[in-house]
């Protein structure tokens, strides 16, 4: 046992080179586009104080709610990989083209029925979770605008999993760094404005963020325009569509879709649950200045002032904790998006090696991965654990910001080694057609873990944000243990697809 323990730790070198060959380009590609979503942070996070916490805040929400919606329908992307990279471990090329042919017929159909569903109900759903109005003003706008990059958002994870599953990571990587420059260059000009032009604040990143997405989309399918593909796998046939592929795919698709629901369901409530410390937050003081400065209030109301007029004196509070919140889970995508990232790469070898019938194979891939992602995730996280205000001063100019997240970042830095096992694992099994399986853990994990923990740990205990993040911790955790035992267990390895 203890020497499968230093295997897992310290894998072969040889292993492990053939792994970061495949993962270095999709962990480059995910951290690249995870930058996407940070550079609006680090936007808002420098325009003035009026924008710059809402703003935070309002961005955390909209993320959430654009990864729930966009991830639900991305999840096609599970279904493409496994199948297209076990058709070519068959050696079934014309199989994996059919694959992605089906698949983007079906991002095309589901995706513009959701962008346009999602649209308009925007503000409904951000209310399910916030009623702070600064959050709302900013938010919706900017989570429509979101909203708007979901089915060039779903195309191009169709086709991104096809040349994943081909093992032809690096395709990616290149539409990921143009998609940046693009993100970067617009949202600077219409964040902050140039000449006459006075800028569009918050909205102006999420128009960037789904230009940018377009022009990911259309780069992806111009790699699969190549003659190469056209010739070798025949992607672009019309006579490849058939709705039976399109069923596999769901079949494969569908419980990771259900999982990414729960999953951004249960981060909205665990924002939810830090926006109202927020709101007692801002009521406290109000409640103070009525009880000492009463007569103060009566010799305003003599000069004919309405109490509306004194609600426009009293300070307003932003959303701080909401704001810190959001700056935790952006350091910490560079753990999530990188490790995910390595866990596609994993499903593409996993896959191939069951194709092959090769599952041992498979499973020495596996570990050697996971070796590399826990690695790679405890050191970031021993970079925050040590430097937490350096780390969130990348994102955030206001102090009280870095001062709410200084611990809850150091709590959740501790365990964020699990990150790699948890998320490794998971994609793997996603590749072996386990997908099932995750979707009930991940069900289960927050349904019964994080919700109802980190309101627990946040409200009735008293532990405010650092509860909030100690209940995150725990969900990790467990989630690399029931990763762990399932993968170890060798279950999946009788899985046909």
């Amino acid at each position: 046992m203890v020497w499968k323990t230093v295997k897992t730790a310290f894998p072969e070198p040889s292993r492990i080179r053939s792994v970061l060959k495949l993962a270095a380009p999709v962990m480059a590609a995910n951290l690249t586009q995870t930058l996407i979503n940070q550079f609006d942070t680090i936007l808002v996070g420098h325009l003035p104080r009026e924008f710059s916490i809402a703003g935070q805040a309002a961005l955390g929400y909209s993320v959430l709610l654009h990864w729930m919606v966009g991830g639900f329908v991305g999840a096609i992307s599970v279904g493409t990989q496994a199948m297209a990279a076990r058709r070519l471990g068959e050696g079934n090329r014309e199989g994996a083209g059919k694959v992605v042919f089906n698949a983007a017929m079906l991002a095309l159909m589901a995706g513009t029925l959701v962008t346009f569903a999602a649209m308009i109900f925007t503000r409904p759903l951000f209310e399910l979770f916030t009623g702070n109005e600064q959050v709302l003003a900013l938010g919706v706008p900017y989570c429509r605008a979101r909203f708007a990059g979901i089915l060039p958002m779903v195309g191009t994870l169709s086709f991104k999993a096809f040349f994943d599953g081909l093992g032809k990571t690096h395709y990616h990587l290149a539409v990921a760094v143009c998609m940046n420059v693009v993100n970067a260059a617009l949202a600077l000009l219409l964040v902050f404005g140039v000449g006459s032009f006075d800028g569009l604040n918050v909205l102006g990143a999420g128009i960037a963020a789904t230009a940018s997405s377009y022009f990911g989309m259309f780069g992806m399918i111009a790699f699969a325009l190549r003659r190469k593909y056209r010739q070798e796998f025949h992607i672009f046939r019309g006579s490849n569509f058939n709705w039976g592929s399109i069923g596999d795919i769901l079949k494969l698709s569908l419980p990771s879709g259900v999982a990414t629901v729960f999953v951004m369901t249960g981060f909205l409530l665990f924002f939810k649950w830090v926006g109202m410390l927020d709101a007692a937050e801002a009521a406290a003081p109000l409640q103070a200045l009525d009880s000492a400065h009463m007569a103060w209030f009566a010799a305003l109301s003599g000069m004919g002032l309405d109490a509306s007029a004194f609600q426009m004196m009293v300070p307003v509070h932003p959303p701080v904790n909401e704001a810190a919140t959001k700056v935790i889970i952006d350091i910490l995508f560079l753990s999530i998006m990188a490790c995910t990232g390595l866990g596609v790469a994993t499903a593409t070898l996993v896959s191939q090696n069951m194709g092959r019938r090769m599952p041992e194979e498979a499973e020495k891939f596996g570990w050697a991965s996971v070796a590399v992602g826990a690695w790679f995730a405890g050191i970031l996280g021993l970079v925050a654990l040590i430097w937490p205000d350096a780390c969130m001063g990348i994102f955030t100019q206001d102090p009280e910001v870095v001062e709410a997240g200084r611990i809850p970042l150091r709590i959740v830095a501790g365990g964020e080694f699990a990150i790699g096992f948890a998320l490794v694992l998971a994609q793997a099994l996603f590749g072996a057609g386990a997908s099932r399986y995750v979707m009930k853990v991940e069900i289960v994990l927050h349904v019964g873990v994080l919700v109802p923990l980190s309101y627990v740990l946040a409200i009735p205990a008293g532990l405010k944000l650092n509860g909030i993040f100690i209940a995150a911790l725990t969900y990790i955790v467990l989630l690399a243990i029931a990763m762990t035992i399932k993968f170890r267990s060798g279950s999946w390895k009788s899985i046909r697809i």
